[in-house]
């Protein structure tokens, strides 16, 4: 009788659980005003929302109205949205830069710019073509090449260099262009380029631009000071093939749980994949080459991730600093930052940052509002319907559907696991040993009793 008592309120407890929840089951909610719009209408999840979800593809997300019953609603993008793809334009080649010296004739063939380099203006000459004369090999090279990109008809977003570049050393690159070869218009690069050594080490041969640039009719000049070793062979552009994407909803992660002076770890609290890692040193002149790892449970190895150069080098009010790491969207709980190559991270400040991929719905409004919006419930079933079948049933294009705008968010703290656990160890991973623990127990004290009733020569009782 016990035990059929104790499976009852198990399968009631189950079903309870896998019934329809309803708001206040939800870690997270909002408010969502629709301007007394009916029909179809839109909304963006913010950051704060993909911070709570408990499912990589957005399963435990909900639209309630004022009567709390769902709503049906369509994501109207992936949650693991692809990026727009860039092709790549066709290659140019260096042509290196030489010292002109003055009162000496230039090399057949040489064509002589002028170049404000470091604030000082600079006569210079490069072999535009045909074969390379004696006289190049022996003037005196600069650190600097120009490439022929009158040719080149898109904008480019980003420039790929095929460098030599010396080990374990980030190379800052300027870029200038110009129409006459004798004024130059600065560009705005974002990035370094690297290459560390040793298996899965960082390296980065893109330069990402601020904003999309025209060559069309222009010569591209890149310049690198105070490295040895580096020889630039030729520069291929990236064209977008698409809009830009909308900035990315992000969080900044909390201070980490340090591992001696080599690693950082977190726990994660929610499951939405991870698009970009944005990791930052606010200290001046630093450089650290990481790994990133991740892992859904204290019992699985780290899986690698990706790896990243943190840096912030330069003068105040100047310096560059790295970009944001793309990772392949993975869901881990528990993610780990390594120092690589004899660094340390002790004392040194980090900032993370997780960037998640916009995810929009597309909500069935009318005059049961206001509508709740509400995210971030474990073991919850997808409820979303095919955005194909929203989309159907209206003329206008999804982008053109009316915005509703989020009041009134709120959030349920996160429960912070018990400090006697072990660390990387969660509540829910502990519960069920504790279960299986005590089943074992449990099922010990049952054959403990029929083994001593055996003894004694006793009819153990019928089941």
């Amino acid at each position: 009788m016990k035990v059929t008592l104790v499976l009852a309120a198990a399968l009631m407890a189950l079903h309870a659980h896998a019934a329809d929840p309803g708001a206040a089951d939800f870690q997270w909610r909002a408010t969502l005003d629709t301007g007394g719009r009916s029909g179809l209408v839109r909304a963006s999840l913010p950051a704060d929302a993909l911070a709570r979800l408990q499912s990589p593809s957005a399963a435990d997300l909900r639209v309630f109205d004022a009567k709390g019953q769902p709503v049906p609603f369509a994501l109207a993008a992936p949650a693991q949205p692809n990026a727009a793809a860039r092709t790549a334009t066709a290659a140019f080649p260096a042509l290196q830069l030489h010292t002109a010296v003055p009162g000496r004739a230039l090399p057949a063939g040489a064509v002589q710019l002028k170049v404000d380099s470091n604030s000082a203006g600079q006569s210079v000459w490069v072999q535009m073509g045909g074969t390379p004369s004696a006289a190049e090999g022996k003037a005196q090279k600069l650190p600097a090449a120009l490439f022929d990109t009158r040719k080149l008809q898109d904008p480019v977003t980003a420039l790929v260099l095929k460098a030599t570049l010396p080990p374990n050393a980030p190379v800052r690159i300027s870029a200038s262009s110009s129409a006459d070869l004798e004024n130059w218009t600065p560009i705005a690069l974002q990035g370094r380029v690297y290459r560390f050594e040793g298996d899965n080490a960082p390296a980065n041969d893109r330069l990402e631009l601020r904003e999309p640039l025209r060559l069309q009719d222009r010569y591209l000049r890149l310049e690198w000071t105070g490295q040895q070793g580096v020889a630039i062979e030729s520069v291929t552009g990236l064209v977008s093939a698409g809009p830009v994407q909308p900035e990315r909803p992000a969080i900044t992660l909390p201070a980490p749980q340090p591992d001696a002076d080599l690693a950082l770890e977190w726990g994660l609290p929610f499951a939405t994949p991870v698009a970009q890692l944005e990791i930052t040193t606010p200290r001046a002149n630093t450089l650290l080459p990481l790994r990133i790892l991740g892992r859904n449970r204290a019992s699985e190895p780290w899986r690698f991730l990706g790896s990243a150069v943190v840096y912030r080098l330069g003068e105040a009010g100047q310096e560059s600093v790295n970009l944001p790491a793309v990772l392949q969207h993975p869901s881990v709980r528990m993610l780990r930052v390594e120092a690589t190559h004899g660094t340390r991270l002790q004392g040194v400040p980090i900032a993370v940052r997780v960037l998640f991929d916009p995810v929009d719905l597309v909500f069935v409004a009318g005059a049961d509002g206001p509508y709740q919006l509400a995210a971030g419930r474990e073991a919850t079933a997808a409820a979303a319907l095919p955005i194909g079948m929203l989309a159907a049933t209206t003329t206008k294009r999804l982008a053109d559907l009316p915005l509703a705008q989020l009041r009134d968010a709120r959030s349920d703290p996160v429960a912070a696991p018990p400090a006697w656990l072990p660390r990387g160890l969660d509540a829910r991973s502990a519960g069920l040993w504790a279960v299986l623990l005590a089943a074992v127990l449990v099922l010990g004290g049952v054959a403990w009793s029929l083994l001593r009733q055996l003894r004694r020569g006793e009819t153990p009782p019928p089941a």
